[in-house]
């Protein structure tokens, strides 16, 4: 059975507006205690690693504690102004080319799910990585701590700029295929007004999923529509009991 059509209930638009409203304030609650978790992680990593690699330095180089600390700062500092540069490359859009009714290359930007920041944040610690790299990715993790918590407050400021409107229609779409949908008939059965920027901001909900196979293609992530199915129940029955 269609996740739209569960229990015999379809989603209205009004609704799929309500619900994205309601989903978006707790995702950016989400997005603000990762923002704050990893600023706090951060705030703790980056003294204790100053402090490391002063030591390190008073003992081996410089036998000075004050220039030891100032080559410290000067050398970390470094390596956060990189990390920074380098965010868009690690946690930037991934960027599909879908070609539009016109038969025109159109490129859609989407962007990356929260769960990939906190996992650029600690590093790949994968098997087949040398113990050389390992070292490298846990010496920058206090970096790329700082780095993702940045990220995370950009991320709590574009959810705020989310046309609710317009990204309602698509995800009410989706729930109501309950299978991918390509991103090129997402635009023309939805008349989108911009659609590169619809499915941008559509990308950065929790949950909905970029799908690559022969074209590109948006999907529900289980867990997503299994909320929506579940909000959608409950205001039915509030609904209805309103009426009675």
């Amino acid at each position: 059975m269609a996740v739209g059509t569960r229990g015999g209930l379809g989603m209205k638009k009004e609704q799929a507006r309500r619900w994205l409203r309601e989903w978006l304030q707790h995702q950016r609650q989400v997005t603000k205690f990762s923002f704050l978790g990893l600023a706090g992680l951060a705030l703790v990593a980056w003294p204790m690693e100053l402090g490391l690699v002063t030591m390190i330095l008073w003992l081996g180089f410089t036998g000075s504690w004050l220039s030891a600390f100032v080559l410290a700062g000067a050398v970390l500092g470094l390596i956060q102004w990189l990390t920074l540069r380098r965010l868009s490359e690690n946690l930037g859009d991934r960027v599909v080319s879908v070609a539009d009714s016109n038969s025109a290359e159109v490129q859609y930007r989407l962007a990356q799910g929260l769960p990939a920041v906190w996992t650029y944040a600690f590093g790949n610690m994968d098997t087949d990585l040398s113990w050389q790299e390992k070292l490298v990715a846990v010496l920058c993790m206090p970096q790329r701590l700082a780095a993702a918590a940045v990220f995370a407050n950009r991320r709590q400021q574009e959810l705020q700029g989310v046309d609710v409107d317009q990204c309602a229609a698509v995800l009410r779409h989706l729930y109501r295929e309950a299978e991918r949908v390509e991103i090129s008939k997402l635009s023309e059965e939805l008349q989108l007004r911009s659609p590169v920027t619809v499915i941008r901001e559509v990308s950065l909900i929790d949950g909905v999923l970029l799908l690559t196979r022969r074209t590109a293609g948006l999907s529900l992530a289980g867990r997503l529509a299994e909320s929506m199915a579940e909000w959608l129940q409950q205001d039915s029955a509030v609904g209805v009991a309103d009426r009675n």
